[in-house]
């Protein structure tokens, strides 16, 4: 592939479109200082030519990073020590590192540990957890009936495969009765049968 088939940018190999930029560049705009091909970071300008503010110390051309200074001449970050002598650790709280008292401590009563997640230690984080997903799997409304879930089932007619009469005077395990005690005749298939009696087997378990 030619240059002139290339993405006008400087370093892109991508294939240039009809405004001679590529697919990735087609929406950046070009230094306006001619011949530069590098795209603009602020004014109009990319950073070689203006676009990123230098550094205002004398005689310093390094880009500013913050306050208007570069790395070499900008503040530099101090940070406090430990206050135990011969101790040259960063403090953290109560001027202390955390291994001579600055850390957190857990919020569980009676435990010295330190806090590494929420407030907790590494222990009572993992109690906490174990707890929240066994109220999820296990903990179910004192009102819901194991045996609620079965009738809603058998009231769902559709789920069953209706192929046979059962004949209830035989004493049938899939037989049932009415409000008035008589006994009548359920539509069960086998296969009914032996999925209703899985079913039960279960809840009376």
């Amino acid at each position: 592939m030619t240059d002139a088939l290339l993405c006008f940018f400087n370093g892109c190999q991508n294939a240039a479109l009809s405004s001679g930029k590529c697919e990735a560049h087609k929406t950046r705009a070009r230094c306006m200082v001619a011949p530069c091909q590098n795209q603009t970071y602020a004014r109009n300008l990319c950073v070689k030519h203006g676009g990123k503010q230098k550094c205002i110390a004398d005689n310093c051309t390094a880009n500013a990073r913050s306050h208007g200074l570069c790395c070499k001449h900008g503040p530099k970050s101090i940070k406090t020590l430990c206050e135990v002598d011969g101790c040259t650790k960063v403090a953290h709280a109560r001027r202390r590192c955390v291994r001579h008292g600055g850390g957190r401590v857990c919020k569980v009563e009676t435990c010295a540990a330190y806090a590494r997640s929420a407030g907790l230690c590494c222990r009572h984080s993992y109690v906490q957890t174990e707890a929240t997903l066994a109220n999820k799997v296990y903990n179910y409304p004192a009102a819901c009936d194991p045996t609620d879930e079965l009738v809603a089932l058998l009231e769902e007619t559709s789920i069953l495969h209706v192929n046979n009469v059962i004949d209830v005077s035989n004493d049938s395990d899939c037989s049932s009765t009415a409000d008035d005690g008589n006994p009548v005749a359920v539509e069960f298939s086998n296969e009914d049968c032996d999925w209703l009696e899985y079913m039960i087997s279960n809840i009376v378990c």
